[in-house]
């Protein structure tokens, strides 16, 4: 299979865009840009984000026993390129705000924080299934992405 050509294919489909983020062992944020994230159930309320295990965020997340989804707003593709980035603690110089258990992006279209509910195997990744047990939205629209590009999302009624 060309992986580079099979990329470009899975790019044809557009995708919201995420910062999952999640405290270390001595109360550090950590986190990443991820578009891998969908809702699983409502009741009760799971999502999933899949987190590639090569990541240096990688370690943060398998320890932690919360984490959140943090769904960008269309203002914020920079934040979107940074927490893609080769820095190593992305959070060093971004503002974030504490949420009950996670940390926040200020900003955010919505946030999800979540217990984790289990986590798959999936080769060089792991899919992380989050139970929310705390949620915000707010009336701005998401930052979406599709073949390499960013997008605004339209303004919907909250």
């Amino acid at each position: 299979m060309d992986v580079r050509d099979y990329r470009r294919a899975l790019g044809t489909f557009p995708t919201g865009v995420t910062i999952v983020a999640a405290y270390d062992e001595n109360g550090e944020p950590w986190g990443l840009t991820a578009n891998s994230f969908t809702s699983v159930s409502l009741q009760p309320p799971v999502i999933s984000v899949c987190v590639a295990k090569s990541g240096r965020v990688f370690p943060t997340l398998s320890k932690s026993d919360h984490f959140a989804v943090n769904i960008l707003s269309t203002e914020q593709k920079d934040l979107a390129m940074h927490f893609a980035s080769d820095v190593e603690n992305r959070f060093a110089d971004t503002e974030w705000i504490p949420g009950t258990v996670t940390p926040l992006i200020p900003g955010a279209s919505a946030h999800l924080e979540c217990t984790v509910h289990g986590r798959v195997d999936a080769d060089d990744h792991e899919i992380l299934l989050g139970r929310v047990i705390n949620y915000t939205h707010v009336g701005v629209p998401p930052l979406v992405f599709c073949q390499g590009a960013f997008f605004s999302a339209p303004q919907l009624e909250v």
